[in-house]
């Protein structure tokens, strides 16, 4: 289950899905359902670690809080933690 939240963690929406999927290409759905709300920040633990998401957070006015996998190629010398 791929859930889209408030700020306070209430449910908005969410996208069923089989075990087996990878979390990382359903980020983009999640962003497009529920309400017709603009989010500030687009947060995802590290199965939604990916460019494409990144980018996908960033066209819709938000800003991307994925945490980066130990193993990626690129990381990014600041990581907004307290978010």
């Amino acid at each position: 289950m791929h859930l889209k939240t408030d700020f306070d963690g209430h449910p908005i929406a969410f996208d069923l899905t089989g075990g087996e999927k990878g979390d990382a290409p359903h980020f983009p759905i999640l962003l497009g359902l529920g309400p017709d709300v603009d989010p500030r920040a687009a947060m995802g633990d590290k199965g939604y670690d990916s460019k494409a998401n990144r980018q996908a957070a960033r066209r819709r006015g938000a800003v991307p809080v994925i945490p980066y996998r130990s193993t990626g190629i690129s990381k990014p010398t600041f990581f907004p933690k307290a978010l």
